[in-house]
């Protein structure tokens, strides 16, 4: 006869097993040995679990309390996103998880039952590096359970007849979070102005060597702290160095109202940056057309330059590129902007949003697309596009001296991974790591975040 009780089950899976193991069996089962060993096992024997059976791809574990289940599970994916990984492999590791809470069948030390099947097919829908939950593991861990819940919908899970109400965990820490937000407001603003008059807003955070960031799409020096694509940008690159960043003209804090917005003036107002900053040499950081824009710097001012780090960016704009589609939607998208741009939602705005931070949740991108209303008016955005659009530094790009490093998305719907390898492979000795991700910007939940921001970390120490 079986035994029965109740349990929280946490189903864990190694994302891309197969084709990793393809590629690499030996290093990649040395590596999950060391993982097991290293970081799951210890958590689940601290959160009082037991090991139901370890499978080459992941492993099925039980629990008595559905909080000290949701603890491991948060537990051991923290751990796999710190700097210092507890295994060496040559591509990042990523797990999927599942919970549920109910009734198992035991039998000699194996479990059974809906339960089991349950957290199973969670964790297949989980996003790689995630945990995914039902209702009832969250009802069951209580309401003084550390990290924060968002709500995924109800799923049909396949062979289960009744469908689930399911949560996944931000893995983001409270703590980090208050953190940031003292982080933020002991921020300081300051203006300066450019060679044309326009006033342009900056602010510098943390200290040490600094590093200057370029101008991306539309920001505000404020309003960044809560982009979910920016804040945690911001705030890791500022506890380790000076980091200046500023509202380009047209748009945040800086001068709306400008007589010129050129690309060049884009360039010529990162020197006033510089120099209203009192730095003379630095590395930049650019993201999407920022990147455009550092090169453009780099190559007009090489002395000042140390080093560039670039993430999502493109050497040529949509309107000239190849592509037929490419052009089409860049007119698309200009014309949309002009006419747009102050639309309630669902607006272009949340549209962009969706682009730029898909694997942001629903709110985060709302709350982004209607910063965006704030951050620019109607008429700028319009403007700006076009420049953006119509960017081209191709031929630049071999006249680069600064060492660089070159981050994309696979999945990256704003600027293809096509412009990233362009960027690439135009500047000598630039080195190119590409991310299996869809957020053109990196979020804080994306498992990716924490492998490039190591990265970027060890990359600037380098050369600062």
């Amino acid at each position: 006869m079986h035994d029965r009780r109740l349990a929280t089950i946490l189903s864990i899976d190694v994302v891309g097993y197969s084709a990793m193991m393809q590629a690499d069996a030996t290093g990649l089962l040395g590596a999950l040995n060391d993982l097991f060993r290293g970081v799951v096992k210890p958590s689940v024997s601290t959160n009082g679990g037991r090991v139901v059976k370890l499978l080459g791809d992941g492993a099925l574990i039980e629990f008595q309390s559905a909080f000290q289940a949701l603890t491991c599970a948060v537990d051991i994916q923290v751990r796999l996103r710190a700097h210092e990984l507890p295994y060496s492999y040559a591509s990042e590791i990523l797990l999927r998880m599942g919970l549920h809470a109910g009734d198992v069948l035991v039998e000699e030390e194996d479990v059974f039952g809906d339960a089991v099947n349950i957290a199973a097919r969670l964790q297949a829908e989980a996003e790689p590096g995630g945990i995914l939950l039902s209702r009832a593991v969250a009802e069951l861990a209580g309401a003084d359970f550390a990290y924060s819940l968002r709500r995924e919908g109800v799923h049909r899970l396949k062979n289960i007849s009744e469908p689930i109400e399911t949560l996944s965990v931000d893995i983001s820490n409270q703590r980090t979070t208050l953190d940031r937000d003292a982080l933020a407001k002991s921020e300081q603003i300051r203006f300066c102005t450019a060679a044309d008059g326009t006033r342009l807003a900056l602010a510098s955070l943390g200290a040490g060597k600094p590093v200057i960031k370029a101008p991306n799409w539309v920001t505000h020096l404020e309003l960044d702290w809560r982009h979910p694509g920016m804040a945690h940008q911001i705030a890791s690159i500022a506890s380790n160095y000076r980091f200046v960043r500023f509202d380009q003209r047209g748009n945040g804090l800086s001068d709306w109202d400008t007589p010129s917005l050129t690309f060049d003036d884009f360039v010529a107002d990162l020197t006033c940056i510089f120099d209203a900053a009192g730095i003379d040499r630095a590395p930049i950081f650019g993201i999407s057309q920022g990147c455009a824009i550092g090169v453009a710097f780099a190559v007009k001012h090489p002395e000042r330059v140390s080093a560039l780090v670039f993430t999502g960016g493109f050497p040529v704009g949509r309107a000239l590129r190849s592509s037929q589609k490419d052009r089409e939607r860049a007119a698309a998208m200009q014309a949309m902007m002009s006419s747009g741009w102050d639309d309630d939602y669902p607006s272009l705005r949340d549209l962009l949003a969706e682009i730029i931070v898909p694997g942001a949740s629903a709110e985060d991108r709302q709350q982004y697309a209607e910063d965006m209303r704030e951050i620019i008016s109607p008429e700028n955005v319009a403007r700006f596009r076009e420049v953006v659009d119509n960017v081209d530094v191709s031929e630049l790009l071999s006249q680069v001296k600064a060492p660089t490093l070159v981050i994309h998305a696979k999945g990256d719907r704003m600027q293809p991974i096509e412009q990233g390898r362009l960027l690439a492979s135009g500047i000598p000795g630039a080195r190119f790591i590409a991310y299996d991700t869809n957020n053109h910007i990196l979020t804080e939940n994306d498992p990716c975040w924490p492998l490039a921001e190591r990265e970027i970390l060890d990359f600037l120490a380098q050369h600062t």
